[in-house]
Order: structure tokens, then sequence, then C-alpha cells
């Protein structure tokens, strides 16, 4: 490795604030990075205490100037990440009423143009540039773009902070005339009503929760807008939608483990929102409307399915009792999504960590299976915007091979490929291989690996290692044109498919939260172990984010020597004090995934048995990159920032430590296409530099 020449980074003071928790005393000698004021920072950044922005922009500093060694290989990485985009692109028309909708993207623009056209793409007409509304912002993230019913008036949203606080604007687009209406604090979705006259929005509370149902009727001002429901239970949360159909409003009700749904019928001239089941600890579910059966198609884990089922009910008997199996529950076999059209229920499964979508004729109840025979693949379908449709686009990909999507016909049964995912640089997938291998944890489970590399790329070569492992996510191993600039410098790249994540159901979730989270740990450490027992891998980095993130700082406090570098962008890894504040955004709903260390001792000693930061230890750590975001809502900066101090104290070695705080960024990093690029190119340039690879090309 390139050595720094400089030899004394930034260094945080003391100062030790005291905690008593359950008889215990927590002591944090960086507390003071945490600005008080922290819900006004996230809308106005300039507000931070000048003492703790002086020593962020330290820390910047020290980064940008001990890593400016990585800016040759940062821009070429750039251009060849770039080079496999299609600059110029437009996206498959869909059709919605007597308008098909359309994105497309131009050489040099950060963001999508919107277009539509009733008759022929080549006559389209453009409805909204999200370019041009982004130009008096240094940092614009786009959200929802919802036509009326009637097509002619447009509800969009914006982030212009990056603290995940959207505005909702309104423009007619029939003369592309805006409207005065301007809604602030919102999560950004809107569902119009179905008289044009006004849309349904979810508004934010100070501590970034979106907490409250309200609606606003166009032409008048946001303190006239009424509010429909607000939620008083701080550990839940409220998402916004409506049926394909688009009869219902739905108003989702949830936190990790429980979910209860509200409705307002939009041919119901009161407009009442109408419970459908109230919540009941540790059942989920979501629904769909059937419009010619006259009932509702509901997605639950209800009577211990853990991996769900699908249930139906009468659309005017909607409680619990009522409910009927429809698909039975299937151990192993997890439903992740399913929807329902005039003619067919698309249902999608995952099976042993392979994916499938399975269609089922509504008059006949006979099933088919749509599936692919890659060894690793990733696998997703778009029920578009229109019920009575009998096509479905199915999109498919794999780490080798770049996006593909059919259109599939339900009566037919068949697929034809109508768009492909060019890389106008080139690429062969034949030149790489993809596979599937498995580690074996310390209580015996198989652990899923998804390996890429080139087939010429030797046995123990340098890997990237990346993981996640919370909140039943599960990590696709679908295709990335940015991935290849390390596979072609002869890096092996491995997607660790944890506990904690879904991958093999959701009892691979349940072995990783709460009590059992050490098992995610655990299995990315055997998962590491496993590539170097086998040949596959010498020299191994780790890459997470957010709780991914996390899942790097926990094993890099446990097993550091087996690492030659990490990098953990906008890390959750002040786990105990920030579960241990119920004021922060997120705090209330993570007790469901994390457990109560407020109310619960035994929660308290086993979050502090593995929280990142407080398990610092003195001992030698690998190479580090840390980011974080200065207006992050969920992830806030000062984890990031109080870790990389504490870590600069107690860590024995010499290797390099670096924090990155983007000051006009969220928790996405920045925004834009090629801003996103760059990230990542710096990132990767990192990584190559920490493995010796700085002056490999891609040529060589």
């Amino acid at each position: 490795m390139i050595s720094s020449k400089k030899n004394t980074p930034p260094s945080a003071k003391k100062l030790t604030a005291e905690s008593n928790h359950h008889g215990y005393k927590l002591f944090d000698q960086y507390d003071w990075i945490r600005d008080d004021n922290w819900q006004e920072v996230l809308h106005s950044p300039r507000v931070l205490k000048k003492e703790i922005r002086k020593y962020i922009d330290k820390e910047n500093q020290w980064t940008d100037n001990h890593l400016s060694i990585l800016s040759p290989l940062k821009k070429e990485i750039y251009e060849e990440i770039k080079g496999r985009i299609k600059e110029e692109d437009s996206s498959i028309p869909q059709k919605d009423g007597p308008w098909f909708y359309f994105s497309e993207t131009k050489k040099g623009k950060e963001y999508s143009i919107l277009r539509r056209f009733k008759d022929s793409k080549s006559q389209s007409e453009v409805f909204h540039d999200w370019n041009v509304e982004s130009k008096d912002f240094k940092y614009f993230k786009p959200g929802s773009a919802s036509c009326s019913p009637d097509h002619n008036l447009l509800s969009w949203s914006f982030d212009s902070k990056g603290s995940e606080f959207f505005s909702i604007k309104i423009k007619d687009i029939r003369d592309n005339s805006d409207s005065k209406d301007i809604i602030n604090n919102t999560d950004g979705s809107v569902v119009w009503s179905s008289d044009n006259k006004g849309f349904y929005y979810i508004r934010m509370d100070n501590n970034h929760r979106p907490s409250s149902l309200w609606f606003h009727a166009i032409g008048t001002k946001e303190d006239a807008d009424s509010e429909v429901y607000d939620e008083k239970d701080t550990g839940y949360f409220l998402n916004l939608g409506e049926t394909l159909n688009k009869r219902f409003l739905i108003l989702s009700i949830h936190n990790h483990e429980t979910s209860e749904i509200r409705l307002i019928d939009q041919e119901d001239k009161k407009k009442n929102l109408k419970l459908v089941e109230k919540r009941h600890q540790g059942v989920e579910y979501s629904l769909e409307h059937d419009q010619e059966n006259a009932r509702f198609i509901i997605l639950t884990n209800l009577n211990n399915a853990v991996d769900y089922k699908i249930m139906e009910t009468n659309d005017s008997l909607i409680g619990q009792e009522y409910w009927t199996d429809l698909v039975s529950y299937k151990e192993g076999v997890l439903i992740t999504d399913f929807a329902c059209l005039k003619s067919y229920i698309i249902i999608q499964e995952l099976e042993d960590g392979i994916p499938r979508i399975t269609t089922i004729n509504k008059k006949n109840n006979k099933h088919d299976t749509i599936k692919f025979d890659e060894e690793v693949y990733d696998l997703d379908f778009n029920e578009g915007f229109e019920y009575l449709s009998d096509k479905i686009q199915i999109y498919y990909s794999s780490m080798t091979t770049p996006l593909e999507v059919y259109e599939y016909d339900l009566n037919e049964k068949k697929k034809n490929l109508i768009k492909k995912q060019e890389l106008p640089s080139g690429h062969n997938p034949n030149e790489y291989v993809t596979k599937r291998v498995y580690a074996t944890s310390e209580d015996g489970e198989y652990i899923p690996i998804s390996i890429l590399k080139k087939k010429d790329t030797p046995n123990n070569s340098p890997t990237l290692l990346y993981g996640y492992g919370s909140y039943g996510i599960s990590i696709a191993p679908s295709f990335s044109a940015a991935r290849l600039s390390l596979v072609d410098r002869g890096m092996v790249y491995a997607i660790a498919h944890i506990r904690g994540g879904m991958d093999k159901g959701k009892k691979w979730y349940q072995e990783g939260k709460k009590k059992k989270k050490i098992n995610s740990f655990e299995d990315f450490i055997e998962s590491a172990l496993f590539l170097k027992r086998e040949n596959i891998s010498s020299e191994i980095s780790i890459h997470g984010g957010s709780a991914g993130g996390l899942l790097v700082g926990a094993t890099l406090n446990m097993r550091p020597d087996i690492f030659q570098g990490a990098v953990a962008e906008v890390p959750f890894v002040d786990v105990l004090n920030t579960i241990l504040d119920d004021s922060l955004p997120l705090t209330p709903p993570e007790w469901e995934e994390w457990g109560n260390p407020i109310k619960n001792i035994d929660d308290y000693n086993y979050i502090a048995s593995y929280s990142p930061y407080d398990n610092i230890k003195e001992q030698d750590y690998p190479t580090l990159l840390v980011t974080s975001g200065l207006t992050d809502p969920r992830v806030t900066y000062w984890e990031a920032t109080k870790w990389v101090a504490k870590l600069r104290d107690k860590k024995t070695d010499k290797n390099p430590l670096f924090l990155k705080t983007y000051t006009e960024a969220g928790h996405g990093g920045m925004a834009g296409r090629y801003n996103q690029i760059k990230e990542v190119s710096f990132t990767y340039a990192f990584i190559l530099w920490n493995h010796d690879l700085l002056e490999r090309s891609v040529a060589s």
C-alpha cells in the first residue's frame, strides 16, 4: 500500500457524558459531536454548531488531502462506469388511461425528463423536466410524480436538503403552468381523489416520522388542509398507496413486525377511513382489490404462516374473521410480492434463494410458473397501471447478464424481449462467471454466497465481500455495471446472504434479529473464512451501508485480523445510544428489530455486547473508509463521526482511517446520476488502492 506522508490525523476532544440505565453507567467521551439542534440541522445544515462543523471539516480535509492520490484512478473508473451506461435512453411506455407515459435521459443531464403520448411515441410531449426544477438547489432529489385521474394536473415532490422532508408542488400539464400550491414536510407520496379536486398525502412530524394522513384541496393554502388520520403510537409509520383499479386508497400503518390497514373507498361520497383489521402483535398483511369477484386479496403471515400466504375476503366483510385461504402456506416458499389484475393474480416467490413468478388464472385457478435457467439471478415483475391488462413486464438480470425486460402475455403464456440494457462500451457475459457457494455457520446453517469474477481470475484473488443482514432485506444477485470496474481488475465480488435478510425465507430473517443478531456477524465472518479456505480469496475487504455499516463495524471488532480493509457507508454504529434515545426519528419503530433497551435490561446488555461504537478495542484494525451525510435523518451524521473519533483514539495500528462527510447530502448520498457515479468511483478507487491495485488498468 502507498503510505500517507503526514501522520497526524484529526483528533477529537473528549468531554465525558454520563447516563444511567438499569443500574449501569454509560460513558460517552464524544457525545458533544451530536448537536442538540439536530432537527434544525436536517432543514438547514448551516445551523450546526461551529465546533462540530470545524471538526467535520478537518476530517474531510484530511481525507481529501491524503486520498488525492486516488484522483487519476477515480476519474478513470468514473469514465468507465459512465461508458457502460446509455446516457441517452428512454423507458418502456406504460399505458395509463388514454396516455402512455415514459421517461428519458439526456447526455450530461443529472435527472430524467418525463414525457407522454396518446398515439405515437414520436409525437410525445414533455410534461415534467426534473433538470429544470433542480436548477435553484445545491441538492435536489426527485420524489414522486403523479397525474390526476383526468390527466390534467401533476403533483410532484422533491427533497432539497437530503433530509427526506419532501415538498409537493402542482402544475397544470395542459399549459405547463405552475400552481401556487405547495405542501412541505411530507414523505413525497400522493394519492389523488377520484374527482380531481385534491389529493391525500403523508405529513412528517418533527422527528421525521411519517405520522399523519392529510387532504389538500387544489387552489388552497397548506394551512387549510384537513387531517384525516393521526397515528399516536410513535413506534408506527404510515405509508400511502392505492389499489391497482384505483378504487381504494390504502393507508398502511406498520412497524417491522406488525401492520394495520385503513381504506377510503373513492366511490363513497363520505370518503370515510375504514379499518380492515386492527393491529395484532406480529401479524402483517397487505391487500389488493379483485373488482370482478368483489373481494380483497390479502398477503399475510396470519396463523403462523411464517413465509406468508394468500387469503381472500368479500369486500363488504373485511374483518379477519372472514378471511379464508386462497393460496395455502408452504414452508420454505417465501412470497415477496403479489398483484391482482382483472383476470389474473401474480405472485412472486423465493425458494432456496431462487426467485420465480407464479400466475393464477382467476377463472379456472390454473397456476403457471415463470423462471429462468441461470444458477444465480434476480427476477421481478411490474403489473403496470392498467387493471384490465392481460400483460405484465418481467425484469431479469444476473451478476453477468445485464437487465432484460420481457413483456409476458398472461393468456398466451409467452414472453417477448422488449428491452435489453445496453453497455455502449461493450460487455461480453461469457468472459465472466457467477455462481453460488455455501459457507457453514458455527451452528450448522448453510450461508449462501453469490460470486462474480472474470473467468481468467486466478484462485486466491483479492475480494470485496458485501453484506447487509437486517430488516429482512435480501440482497439480490443482480447486474451492476459499476461492479465491473473491480472485477475487470482481477477482484472477486461476493455477496454474503447472511441471516437478518430473507434470502432463505422469513425464518432466516428472524434468526438474525433481536437476541439472535450475533448470527448476522458470525455468518459474515464465516463467509470470509470460507472464501479463504476454498482458495477463492486472499485479501478480503468488506463493504456495507446503513445497517450494513453496523455489520461492518461489529465484524471488525470481532475479527479485524482477517480483513485487508473496509468501507462503511452511513453506518449505524452507535446502536446502544441511538436505541436508548426515543426522541430520534427511527428509534421507537426500531425496537421491533433490535429490542428495547429502555424497558428491558436483557435487551440493554445484548445490544451493549455488539454495538460497534461501544465495543471498540485497543487492537489493530484494517484500513477503513467511512462516509456519512450531514442531513441524514435515518443514520444521523454523529454516528460515523463519533465512531471514527473513538477508533482513532483506541486502535493500535498505523493503518489509514478516513471519514468523508457529505455536507450537502443525506442517507442516499449525493443526488443525480453523475454525482452518484462519482461516489461509487471514489469508493472503488479506495478499495483498489488498498489492495495495491492502484496502477492496474482494465487493459492490463
